[in-house]
Formats: structure tokens, sequence, C-alpha cells
């Protein structure tokens, strides 16, 4: 890769490669920030919605499993999410004791979608991709991912056995 006239050697890549991943979980971080409060709530009630959205109607306690909240602290999301009329309770139709939160596409549907600018963004940026580059890309990001799901629960371990 050229950059100011010379090819990079691999640890200034290494180098530059570490440094755009701070500054993008940076960026994500607060375009998050920024869509949840459009919306008037917070990152934690938005990433509960992308999980049901995602992967479909889900129990409170899996919600809470996943996002490493108490049960009061979900109870509160999804009050928030039922307000803002994003999501619903439903009864469990294979056990009626539990609930089970699913999104309100009717809901979603009537408001602005402010992911749709950031979203037609990146599908320029892929179209403008070769096919070679987009699997590139997409093994890089899979194990990136990885990565980042067993440090984040080695972390939540370390810390959960900490306050006992």
């Amino acid at each position: 890769m050229w950059q100011d006239g010379y090819v990079m050697k691999r640890d200034a890549l290494i180098d530059r490669l570490r440094l755009l991943g701070e500054q993008g979980a940076t960026q994500t971080a607060l375009f998050q920030q920024t869509a949840a409060a459009s919306y008037g709530l917070g990152v934690t009630d938005m990433r509960a919605l992308s999980i049901i959205l995602r992967e479909g109607p889900q129990s409170a306690g899996a919600l809470a499993s996943r996002l490493h909240l108490t049960s009061g602290a979900i109870t509160g999301v999804v009050d928030r999410l039922s307000a803002a009329g994003l999501a619903r309770r439903n009864p469990d139709e294979q056990d009626r004791r539990r609930v089970l939160v699913s999104a309100d596409l009717d809901g979603l549907a009537s408001g602005e979608n402010v992911y749709e600018g950031i979203g037609q963004g990146f599908d320029e940026l892929h179209e403008s991709l070769t096919t070679t580059q987009l699997r590139f890309l997409v093994r890089y990001l899979e194990r990136s991912l990885a990565i980042t799901t067993e440090q984040t629960a080695a972390l939540a371990a370390r810390t959960d056995a900490q306050r006992r």
C-alpha cells in the first residue's frame, strides 16, 4: 500500500490497522449513542432491539444474559422500547408463563430510520470493492468479531468474579 509516496512496511500497516480499529470503534460507539438518543433511548436499549431484530423474539432473561444486565435493568430496557413503540411483550406460545419480547415492525416503520444514511454509505463502499476484497473483509470481520466476543466474555467473567 502506498502512503505519501512510499510503500508502507508491515509494522507500519499493523500500527495503522490498530489506530483505525480504535478510531472505528470510537466512531461507531458515537454513532450508536447519537442514533439511540434520536429515538429517546440509550445504547443498551438499542442493542436489545438489535438482538430481537436479528434473532427474533427473546425472553427478558435471555436478553438480560446477552447484555449482561440484571432482571431489573432489562425490565427498564423493555419498558422503554415498548413505550417508544419499537418492541412489544407477547405471551410465549410454548410456555404461557413466559413473555417474549419482539420487535414492533409497524412501530419501527412509522418513524425516521436514522440508520438509512450510514447504510447507504456502506452500500456504496461495498459496491466499489471486488468480490475478492469482499471475501477478505468478511473473513477479517468474522475473526475480529470472534476475538471481541471471546475477550468480552473473559472480561465479564473476571468482573463478575471480582464482584463476588
